[in-house]
């Protein structure tokens, strides 16, 4: 259950970061122009999502991390 929580909020932390990373900075430097070409579109689009997944995967992996390494002392 501990696990389930973990990836949840690393879900949400990475969804975060994923926001303001594409849809506030990389987004605001691509349509600086004012035209924002397809390639771009798909990168600001899916790009919070990418880094939930990340954000999930990592957060798992690092707590099985670090409770082994308490589980060792």
């Amino acid at each position: 259950m501990r696990t389930l929580g973990v990836a949840v909020l690393g879900v949400f932390a990475g969804l975060a970061v994923g926001f303001a990373l594409f849809s506030e900075l990389v987004g605001r430097l691509v349509a600086a122009d004012g035209v924002v070409e397809t390639p771009w579109a798909f990168v600001i689009g899916f790009g919070p999502q990418l880094t939930a997944v990340a954000g999930g995967v990592l957060a798992v992996v690092l707590d099985n991390k670090l409770r082994r390494r308490r589980e060792g002392r």
